[in-house]
């Protein structure tokens, strides 16, 4: 059985390979499903944009728009998949190598607690986004309603139920690209974040017992501490080259949809507050408004993670009892500590930090661009 067909990351590559980026997926099966995802999605793109020519009223023009944004927001997900398709396989395969590696370590434990998280953060989010994005479609007091405002310019009663089939497909693949590509995301932080969590642990191991007889100046194959901080320094170096991998693959998506996401948000909201007066529509705006919450929470929790994880290593090596050890030993933990004063950050196209603050500062944000929409109303 291959690696990435155990328990941990099935999911993610049965949702990859839906889309045709798994990395270890052959070209032909990936461009194939590139190109039916294509013409799927972008003829569908172009109905909708299409359909806000038909529209007259300015609250249905809204509601409408918003499918469009989500469609792009997906779009650029599997356009940086796509584009950065050589990172991701070097990110998978780095995973694969680390667990490789501590396969024979009593660390491997804790690389498997972080997948395991992974793992339950992939199941978790795709409960919450799927069904809101799927529903998102305008009233329709028809008696043969579509799943969004399209126009084809056929005739739409008596192609009704293919054109129908063609939106449900579309919106099943953008919610799959979506899921696919954020739930990679996560299992790429978790792992990074198990690096870590390793390597304080490791330093919290450099000196195995208090003595109060210490060699200053001991003889490198005697100078345990030493050759312990050395595999440390070493095992930091691998995991800040994955997170600076990580964010260069993701820093550019970061700041498009970071601008989605407000204007979309503040859409829903106005939209929402436009039909108070009907309940079904308003659960299903405000249902929608928490779904694109949930995906912003996710993203700004990971990275979070990293942030905290990586300073989790300063305070490691803080708390070591650098007396105890030699000379030579103290001068790598002196650089060590300088190395590690700042911690791993990812990005918004290297612009602003993505953090739990970043994800407040968004939402602020958004609630101004609600109110400034209610007021041109």
């Amino acid at each position: 059985m291959q690696f990435f067909d155990g328990r941990n990351y099935r999911i993610n590559k049965i949702l990859l390979s839906c889309i045709g980026q798994w990395p270890y997926q052959t070209k032909r099966s990936s461009s194939t499903i590139i190109v039916i995802i294509v013409s799927l999605a972008g003829t569908q793109f172009v109905a909708k944009i299409c359909g806000l020519f038909s529209i007259e009223d300015i609250d249905t023009f809204i509601d409408s728009l918003s499918p469009l944004v989500v469609d792009i927001g997906c779009g650029i997900k599997l356009i940086t998949c796509i584009l950065k398709a050589e990172k991701i396989r070097a990110l998978f395969d780095q995973i694969q190598s680390d667990w490789q590696m501590l396969m024979k370590s009593t660390y491997i434990k804790i690389l498997n607690n972080y997948a395991q998280n992974g793992r339950t953060f992939t199941i978790i989010y795709a409960m919450p986004l799927l069904q809101p994005l799927l529903l998102h479609s305008p009233s329709n007091d028809t008696t043969r309603p579509l799943l969004h405002q399209v126009e084809y310019y056929i005739d739409m009663d008596k192609y009704y139920f293919p054109i129908l089939i063609h939106g449900y497909v579309t919106a099943i693949v953008c919610v799959s690209i979506a899921i696919a590509a954020d739930t990679m995301y996560v299992i790429m932080i978790q792992h990074v974040c198990g690096l870590f969590k390793i390597i304080g642990q490791q330093l919290e191991n450099i000196i195995k017992e208090d003595s109060l007889e210490i060699n200053l100046e001991p003889p490198i194959k005697d100078d345990k501490p030493y050759k312990n901080i050395i595999k440390s320094i070493h095992a930091h170096k691998s995991a800040l080259r994955y997170a600076n991998l990580l964010e260069a693959t993701f820093n550019q998506m970061f700041l498009t949809l970071a601008g989605f996401n407000m204007l979309i948000m503040s859409m829903t909201g106005v939209t929402a507050a436009t039909n108070m007066d009907k309940p079904e529509e308003f659960l299903r705006q405000i249902t929608f408004a928490c779904a694109l919450l949930v995906h912003l929470f996710f993203e700004s929790f990971q990275a979070q993670s990293l942030i905290d994880h990586s300073a989790y290593i300063h305070t490691n090596l803080m708390n070591i009892a650098w007396y105890q050890t030699s000379f030579r030993t103290r001068k790598i933990l002196t650089f060590m500590i300088m190395k590690t004063r700042e911690p791993c950050v990812l990005t918004a196209g290297k612009m602003f930090v993505i953090s739990m603050d970043t994800f407040s500062t968004i939402v602020r944000t958004s609630v101004s661009y609600f109110t400034m929409l209610r007021s041109m109303q």
